[in-house]
């Protein structure tokens, strides 16, 4: 299966980027496809991506394409063909989702991770016992969570105890922490990162901006709207969201109006529509 990414979101593509990425797919399957009728070959096996089912950030594109592979294998299939479009999640030290963190990230909030090379042609000689079209190619969770029990544990313990912490403390050590992850992501020193600054000044992009999300949930201890940083686009402003939301009663002993602002309810409705 030939490959091309493109880390865009979908809102960032323009016409020749789309085509770019889509053509290797699209094109070669569809070359062989006609070039090999369902009649004239005894199966046909597409190398297609899991990232359709999964969802990558900044990968729209590269998605559109593996979902053509996973439309053709059953419209093969459909005309009595065998073979079928294989949705591989990353595999271990190959292709472009072995290096990219963001991509091991999303597998693990599903569940799932990127197999190894003996895992891939088991599970595929498996698979072509079956009469199936498309197959999603992902390992299942774990049966055994004592592992993920302790991580789970040991990252709950890293995150401070916000109720027990004023709001001058619970802010501090926010903007200390999105310093840092900013700082990371960016690959500046810490004190090159100005909490008044605008993120897109700082040249964090869209795609950058999924991946932060993820460091920053660690760091809060919560799940966070994916339109956080574009709402709140300085640590300063954001700290501020984040403190709102992991210690009310701090922020609200320390601001005596009372009121919601037109930003906390913004935020509301768009975490109402996500979820």
């Amino acid at each position: 299966g030939a490959g091309l990414t493109e880390s865009q979101l979908l809102t960032d593509l323009d016409e020749d980027r789309l085509r770019s990425t889509l053509w290797p797919k699209v094109a070669g399957a569809q070359v062989l496809h006609e070039v090999f009728p369902v009649d004239s070959v005894d199966f046909m096996y597409m190398t297609a991506s899991a990232g359709t089912v999964f969802g990558v950030p900044g990968q729209g594109a590269y998605a559109a394409g593996n979902a053509y592979l996973d439309g053709l294998a059953r419209a093969r299939h459909r005309q009595g063909g065998h073979g079928a479009s294989l949705d591989w999640v990353a595999w271990q030290g190959l292709g472009f989702g072995s290096d990219a963190q963001v991509v091991v990230d999303e597998l693990a909030r599903h569940g799932s991770r990127p197999v190894t090379a003996a895992e891939a042609f088991a599970a595929w000689e498996y698979a072509s016992t079956f009469d199936i079209a498309h197959l999603v190619m992902a390992p299942m969770p774990s049966t055994d969570t004592s592992a993920d029990s302790s991580a789970l544990g040991a990252a709950r313990a890293s995150v401070p105890v916000w109720s027990e912490m004023s709001a001058d403390e619970v802010l501090a050590e926010l903007e200390a922490g999105l310093r840092a992850v900013l700082a990371i992501e960016l690959r500046i020193a810490d004190d090159d990162v100005d909490s008044d600054r605008p993120f897109a000044e700082m040249g964090l992009n869209s795609v950058m901006a999924m991946s932060i999300r993820r460091e920053v949930e660690q760091l809060a201890g919560i799940e966070l709207s994916a339109t956080m940083l574009w709402n709140h686009p300085t640590i300063a402003s954001l700290a501020a969201h984040l403190a709102e939301k992991v210690a009310p009663q701090a922020t609200s002993d320390a601001d005596e109006s009372g009121g919601e602002s037109g930003d906390s309810l913004l935020d509301s409705l768009f975490d109402s529509v996500e979820n």
